[in-house]
């Protein structure tokens, strides 16, 4: 007999019998009445997909046809228990026809993606109670903001025309709408984190994934927040400083994909900076875990029309300076465009050097440059906390900022 048919048979049994299990433990644990099979019932209705699938290439349309037949099977079933049950869901129905069809999978696809569409519907099963608690807490503001930010990101931003739309090519609406959009998800994704992660663990999982977009958002946006809970600032320090870190990542990513041998030369000051400026962020972080910080801590709505339309205001002047300087400073200004750029953004100006520096650009200029650039990046992120926040979490910046970009910049004078 065919090893891989009894690979398969045993395999849709056990991915049966898994989400089975989910569905019967639910069952107990929530003390409902049962109305549908259990474990091996699910285990069956896998293998009877398998089998159906199997069938069909000996007699074509026979899956089909037993698609069908279960399908009226579940119907039926569920009727029956509809008419003893007050509230039915349909979600073990459901369950039932996805474990049908992850069973006839195994015959026109592979193993691992039926595994991987079992893990995913167990997932789904299990968020149930979490599901339920956080619907009790969204409120209609909530909704709203969330609305506001697929309008913005899947309606408005994709009918924008990306290039410049006055005669000397300074002003990108895209690029404008794309920087509020980031600084909108960025404080969206915080909002949720918050909601799901409880404060302290939300604020510092944002401002890291955050970084990983743009750590000049994540000042902006977390900046602000400490007028809603002044206790709050080392939390929210410690959220900027993760995102600043990621900073020194991701141009060491760029550097290494488009230019390896400026990559090489910079690593070590990259890596010095970001492992200096992680100690500080870990000596932060052992200081609020002494402080009680409430349970009950409520942000306002993340999304605030007039502030994203004035961020994409002056981030929007900030691009058209640099658009001017590269126009106008030639090879000359470099360091010039570097500082102005860093203002603004890191990455851009980081990737026009790796790609430059292969023959236009010297490499100890580029290498200068970089260092120019990270350092601009640094006092503009500072500036925003120090306008946007208060004292308390400009200090904790500072200080980071002081070692650890510090730190970089030292190395890497001392390395070039």
């Amino acid at each position: 007999m065919d090893l891989d048919f009894i690979q398969n048979i045993v395999l849709s049994i056990v991915l049966g019998f898994l989400i089975g299990l989910q569905r019967e433990m639910h069952i107990i644990y929530s003390q409902k009445k049962r109305d549908f099979g259990g474990t091996r019932t699910f285990a069956i209705i896998s293998l009877l997909g398998f089998l159906s699938g199997w069938i069909n290439k000996i007699y074509p349309h026979a899956f089909v046809v037993f698609v069908v037949v279960f399908s009226l099977m579940l119907i039926a079933a569920y009727i029956i228990n509809s008419i003893s049950t007050f509230h039915k869901g349909t979600t073990t129905e459901f369950a039932a026809m996805i474990v049908f069809l992850i069973g006839a999978m195994l015959n026109f696809s592979t193993q691992l993606l039926a595994v991987l569409l079992t893990i995913i519907v167990m997932f789904l099963l299990n968020l149930k109670e979490k599901i339920q608690d956080y619907e009790k807490s969204i409120t209609k503001e909530n909704f709203g903001a969330t609305v506001f930010f697929l309008l913005m990101t899947f309606v408005i931003l994709p009918v924008i025309p990306n290039e410049p739309i006055d005669p000397f090519g300074l002003v990108n609406l895209f690029k404008i709408w794309m920087m509020v959009v980031v600084v909108a998800g960025i404080s969206f994704f915080g909002y949720i984190a918050i909601k799901v992660l409880k404060t302290k663990n939300g604020i510092a999982i944002a401002g890291f994934f955050g970084g990983l977009i743009s750590s000049t958002a994540v000042a902006m946006s977390m900046s602000r927040k400490i007028h809603e809970n002044s206790f709050l600032a080392k939390n929210l320090a410690i959220a900027i400083t993760l995102a600043s870190s990621m900073m020194f990542i991701r141009a060491d990513l760029i550097l290494w994909v488009f230019n390896p041998v400026l990559a090489k030369s910079i690593t070590i000051p990259f890596a010095i900076g970001l492992v200096i400026g992680l100690a500080y962020i870990l000596f932060i972080y052992f200081r609020t875990k002494y402080e009680n910080i409430p349970s009950d801590i409520e942000f306002k709505n993340p999304y605030d029309l007039k502030e994203a339309l004035l961020m994409g205001l002056v981030f929007g002047f900030v691009l058209a300076i640099v658009e001017l300087a590269d126009k106008y400073s030639g090879s000359y200004g470099v360091y010039a465009v570097s500082f102005i750029s860093g203002i603004a953004d890191v990455d851009a100006i980081v990737l026009s050097l790796a790609t430059l520096a292969t023959g236009e650009v010297n490499m100890s200029i580029a290498y200068n440059a970089i260092i120019i650039a990270l350092v601009s990046n640094t006092i503009a992120k500072s500036a925003l906390v120090a306008i946007l926040g208060n004292k308390d979490i400009f200090k904790e910046v500072f200080i980071y900022y002081l070692i650890s970009v510090g730190s970089f910049v030292i190395s890497g004078i001392l390395l070039n």
